[in-house]
């Protein structure tokens, strides 16, 4: 069984189009986990209109008003996550499109392996392609690049087997990338499989809550959460190991 969890909030303009594009590749006993927090607009209303049951729409108990986007997103994907019933799952944003290959692509790769990261093909708003991939050809992850910018990971670009929700739940209380703590428990814990060809279409339009619009710290407050989040990493692995 797939879960696909998806994080809300505002998203109504893209929302249809994104859920279609996943929605033709899943099959029945297959799931979609929507956790919104607390949209204005109409993206409740888009979702609702499809009235496919596989769509199962949850809401952020405590919503994360007046914080940056990247703190109520983390926890809105760990309430996503936390809903998840399948032995597969596929992270995905609000305002992509996905290649009608996407899940059969990754799960030839899960088949073998813990977790699977693909390319993205970078398009604007109208999905016009901006002739570039987000990573570079020559991109390969390696645990020791974990400090390093290029050793980011996209959390719409990432699908994994159970094992590693098992380790990465609860995210830790001041978590504020989600993708950059489920790449590391993928990275140290499974067998992390990189893809160079992109499979989803990679909205960039001025307002992504994700991705291009990154939380600007500085270097060393880049390093402190690196190792606070690495911390947290050592403890879960040992913690769960005592059990």
């Amino acid at each position: 069984m797939i879960s696909v969890c998806i994080a809300t909030h505002n998203g109504g303009k893209y929302i249809k189009e994104q859920l279609e594009s996943i929605l033709a590749q899943l099959s029945d006993e297959d799931e979609i986990i929507i956790s919104d927090d607390g949209s204005t607009d109409n993206t409740l209303k888009e979702i609702e209109a499809l009235n496919d049951q596989r769509i199962k729409i949850h809401h952020l108990k405590h919503m994360s008003v007046g914080k940056k986007p990247h703190y109520y997103t983390a926890h809105n994907f760990e309430n996503a996550l936390s809903y998840a019933r399948g032995d597969i799952i596929f992270l995905s944003d609000q305002d992509d499109v996905w290649y009608p290959d996407k899940v059969t692509e990754c799960m030839k790769i899960l088949n073998t392996h813990t977790a699977v990261l693909h390319n993205l093909e970078c398009v604007d708003g109208s999905l016009n392609t901006l002739n570039k991939l987000w990573y570079n050809e020559n991109l390969r992850f390696r645990p020791y690049n974990i400090f390093m910018k290029k050793g980011k990971h996209m959390g719409c670009a990432m699908a994994f087997r159970r094992e590693v929700l098992d380790v990465a739940m609860p995210f830790p209380k001041d978590l504020k990338i989600h993708d950059y703590w489920l790449g590391i428990i993928a990275e140290l814990t499974g067998d992390l499989h990189y893809l160079e060809r992109p499979l989803i279409k990679y909205r960039i339009h001025g307002n992504n809550v994700s991705g291009t619009n990154q939380i600007k710290n500085s270097f060393i407050d880049k390093v402190l959460y690196r190792l606070y989040t690495i911390a947290n990493f050592i403890v879960r692995v040992s913690i769960r190991n005592i059990r």
